[in-house]
């Protein structure tokens, strides 16, 4: 009896532990996946809905995680992001679908404006190799896809980028 209680006891301060130590990693990554959410195109409900569906997820299967928290996280934010966004109203054809607008960020505005013009898959490679300064390897565990593909997805948009902002400027100073 006991020894079934001494048991029982570590079990639930083993659980707390585990607790404390998911949230404070939570805390930290939590504005990570939130802007990843963002740069998918989200709005900011659907972000924030998105980040809490995460950490549901998160915990429930935390057992299976392998690596770093904030890869690991980041993936399940991305692959959220994917799926289609449920509607409550069927809502016209001819309406755009949600881009990233009211992003509060310290990066250059025009730099913001050429990333929301980028393909959903080259905006989330650039946005997690360059702004959340994960490695490629990273971003492809994130992304599900291979090294090569995240390479290609971060140049192609880089690029784009590149010729976004040598445009603007070149038409600015006309």
């Amino acid at each position: 009896m006991v020894i079934q209680q001494t048991a029982e006891s570590s079990l639930r301060d083993a659980e707390r532990g585990e607790a404390v130590e998911f949230q404070a990693a939570f805390e930290r990554t939590s504005r990570s996946a939130f802007l990843l959410a963002r740069h998918m195109g989200r709005t900011t409900e659907e972000a924030k809905d998105i980040v809490q569906e995460a950490a549901l997820r998160g915990w429930r299967f935390r057992g299976g995680r392998t690596g770093e928290f904030r890869p690991w996280f980041l993936t399940i934010v991305y692959r959220l992001c994917r799926r289609p966004s449920l509607a409550w109203l069927p809502l016209p054809a001819s309406w755009e679908r949600a881009v990233p607008a009211g992003i509060d960020s310290q990066l250059d505005p025009d730099l913001i404006a050429a990333l929301k013009g980028l393909p959903a898959r080259q905006r989330a490679a650039v946005w997690l190799r360059y702004c959340e300064d994960l490695a490629i390897s990273e971003v492809a565990r994130v992304m599900g896809c291979s090294e090569p593909a995240v390479k290609q997805l971060t140049f192609r948009g880089c690029e784009a980028i590149r010729r976004r902002l040598t445009n603007e400027s070149a038409v600015s100073a006309t």
